[in-house]
C-alpha cells in the first residue's frame, strides 16, 4: 500500500480540528520534523504556537485560533472569557484573540493568547460544542472584567433568557468564588443588583431601553407586567402602574408570520381594555432619538 504524502497525513490528522495539529502528533503519524520544516518554509502550514500548526489552506476563524491555543496549552486548558462566550453563543461577544483558562498550577504565556488562571472548581469546566470551556457563571465574571456595562448586561441577559444561568446561580457562584480583588466580581455584583431576578430581558433593545430609563432617573417601573384577557396572560416590558402607562419595546418593523402579527395586534390592544396607555420604544427611538422617546414617555406619564 502506497505511503501517504505528508500533507495528506496532516489533512487527515487535522480534519476535525479546523486544520490545527500538534507537531508531536504529526511525528507520531509518520511526518518527520524535516518535512514539517519544509512545509512551513513553503507556506503550506503555519506555526502559530510552539509545536502547534495550522494548515494554510484552511480559512482562518476565531474557533480555529481557539483550537490552536487549546492544543498548545494542553489537555487541562479550556476556552474562557470572550472565547467561551463565543462557544455559548452569547449575544454581542466576539474574541479578537483566543482567551483560555488553565489551572493555577499550569504555567505558560504567549502574546497571542489571553490566559486566565483559577482553581478547577472556580473554572467549572464543561464541554460546549465539543470544546472544553469555563462554566457560564465563571465566563460572565471574566467578561465583567473586560466588557463595558451595557455589553455585559446584553450577554448576561442572553444567558438568562436561554436558561444557561440565573440570578440565584450567579449569586451562589459569587458566594463561593467571588473573592475580594478578583477581576469582574464587583462589576457582576453591580449588574445583579439592577436586574429583575425573575424575568430576563427578551432582547438587546429591552436592555438598552432599561438602561436609558435608569440613566435618566426613571426607575419606578415593573418588569414583565402581566395583564389578562380572555383567559390569556400577556406580559409587558415596563409598566408604570401608578400612571397607568406601559412602555413596550418593539424591534420588528413587520412580521412574516401572520400568526405572530395577529398575536402582537391582540397583545397591544389589551392594555387599553384595562385603562392603560401605551408608548412604544423602537430601535430607532432608543438608539438615535432617545430624547424624543423620553419626552413622549414623560408626557404620557404626566397626562
Amino acid at each position: 500500500m502506497p505511503r501517504k504524502s505528508p500533507i495528506v497525513t496532516l489533512s487527515d490528522l487535522s480534519g476535525t480540528s479546523l486544520g490545527v495539529f500538534r507537531g508531536h502528533d504529526a511525528v507520531a503519524a509518520g511526518v518527520t520534523r524535516k518535512q514539517l520544516w519544509t512545509l512551513h518554509a513553503q507556506g503550506t502550514i503555519d506555526r502559530v504556537f510552539p509545536d502547534t500548526y495550522v494548515l494554510a489552506a484552511v480559512p482562518r476563524s476565531n474557533e480555529q485560533g481557539l483550537r490552536a491555543a487549546l492544543a498548545w496549552a494542553g489537555e487541562l486548558a479550556a476556552a474562557a472569557g470572550r472565547s467561551a462566550a463565543e462557544q455559548y453563543g452569547l449575544q454581542g461577544v466576539q474574541a479578537s484573540v483566543p482567551e483560555i483558562a488553565v489551572p493555577s498550577t499550569v504555567r505558560g504565556r504567549s502574546t497571542r493568547v489571553v490566559v486566565y488562571r483559577g482553581t478547577p472548581r472556580a473554572l467549572m469546566v464543561r464541554r460546549v460544542h465539543g470544546l472544553r470551556a469555563t462554566g457560564v457563571e465563571c465566563t460572565l465574571v471574566q467578561l465583567a472584567a473586560c466588557l463595558d456595562d451595557e455589553a455585559l448586561e446584553i450577554a448576561a441577559e442572553d444567558a438568562r433568557r436561554r436558561q444557561l444561568t440565573s440570578v440565584p446561580a450567579l449569586r451562589r457562584y459569587l458566594d463561593r468564588h467571588g473573592r475580594s480583588g478578583r477581576p469582574g466580581v464587583g462589576a457582576i455584583r453591580h449588574l445583579l443588583a439592577q436586574l429583575d431576578p425573575q424575568h430576563p430581558a427578551r432582547s438587546t433593545l429591552e436592555v438598552k431601553t432599561r438602561r436609558l430609563l435608569v440613566a435618566n432617573g426613571i426607575t419606578h417601573f415593573e418588569r414583565e407586567f402581566p395583564l389578562e384577557w380572555n383567559g390569556h396572560t400577556y406580559r409587558y416590558d415596563f409598566a408604570f402602574c401608578r400612571e397607568r402607562t406601559i412602555l413596550e419595546t418593539n424591534g420588528r418593523r413587520w412580521h412574516g408570520d401572520p400568526v405572530d402579527h395577529e398575536f402582537d395586534n391582540e397583545k397591544w390592544s389589551v392594555p387599553g381594555r384595562h385603562g392603560y396607555r401605551m408608548v412604544f420604544a423602537t430601535w430607532a427611538k432608543v438608539t438615535k432619538d432617545p430624547d424624543a422617546l423620553l419626552a413622549e414617555l414623560t408626557a404620557t406619564l404626566t397626562a
